[in-house]
């Protein structure tokens, strides 16, 4: 097949797509994380082809450094990393606490009374982005030292993760359970791509460097572990910028029978 990556960010999109069907309390937080992952298309550039070497449509990546592929894999990526615990789990977003509460949002003075409702839109997306630079900065840093793009991204997801949980212990258990729902979807919907394209692993990915030859039903541990650490990080992370708690889902309740 000549553009195997076009096919997978496509299956990355199916689990995605079932959430949003299903439970529509979660698609805010779906439009937030695919909005977020968008800085790290360009972080393909990193990945190919030391990585991996498939093809892209146009030959964007030649030409700009990612493609299509990367936004649509990232958006579906995302969606089922950052909502596996609350549907297995059935868990919701809950703000931690009312705004009107927080001492940040006490703006008394009258030139600045008009700039509150801005002000408590764009704070929670100030505090992603900063979370998104420190990472990217941290798989920079990592890979100016010598370590393979891969791990470096998955080092530097994980570490950002485990300093917004110093801030958000509570977060601890949804954010392990995450990361490991969101790398079994990873290995399944993988199980599937090497099924409708075999031999696509061997031919497209280049060996790994710190787990030679280590796969898991045929699938690269390397690509695991980021579906491991891709979830959790888009676990705790949203939760901690847009502060939310993950609460008991309420049940959807059933439509009346006729007659």
């Amino acid at each position: 097949m000549k553009h195997e990556f076009l096919l997978l960010s496509l299956l990355f999109l199916l689990p995605g797509g079932v959430v949003w069907l299903a439970r529509p309390d979660l698609r805010a937080l779906m439009k937030r994380m695919a909005l977020a992952s968008l800085p790290f298309a360009a972080t393909e550039r990193l990945f190919y082809p030391e990585y991996w070497t498939p093809k892209f449509l146009f030959d964007l990546a030649d030409r700009i450094g990612f493609g299509v592929e990367d936004v649509l894999f990232l958006a579906g990526l995302s969606a089922f990393s950052s909502t596996a615990y609350a549907v297995v789990f059935r868990r919701a977003p809950v703000p931690c606490s009312p705004p009107a509460d927080r001492p940040w949002l006490r703006l008394d003075r009258p030139w600045l009374r008009a700039a509150r409702p801005w002000l408590r839109a764009a704070r929670p997306w100030l505090r992603a982005a900063a979370a998104i630079a420190s990472a990217l900065a941290a798989a920079r840093a990592l890979l100016a030292a010598g370590v393979p793009v891969l791990y470096a991204a998955v080092a530097a997801m994980m570490a950002v993760a485990a300093a917004l949980l110093a801030a958000r212990g509570d977060l601890l258990v949804p954010t392990v359970l995450g990361a490991l729902l969101s790398a079994a979807v990873y290995l399944g919907l993988c199980l599937v791509f090497a099924a409708l394209v075999p031999g696509v692993f061997a031919r497209t990915w280049r060996p790994s460097v710190l787990l030679p030859g280590r796969a898991l039903l045929g699938v690269p541990l390397d690509e695991i572990l980021y579906g491991l650490g891709a979830g959790f990080a888009s676990t705790v992370f949203p939760a901690w910028a847009f502060e939310f708690r993950y609460a008991k889902a309420a049940r959807v309740p059933s439509a009346p029978r006729a007659g």
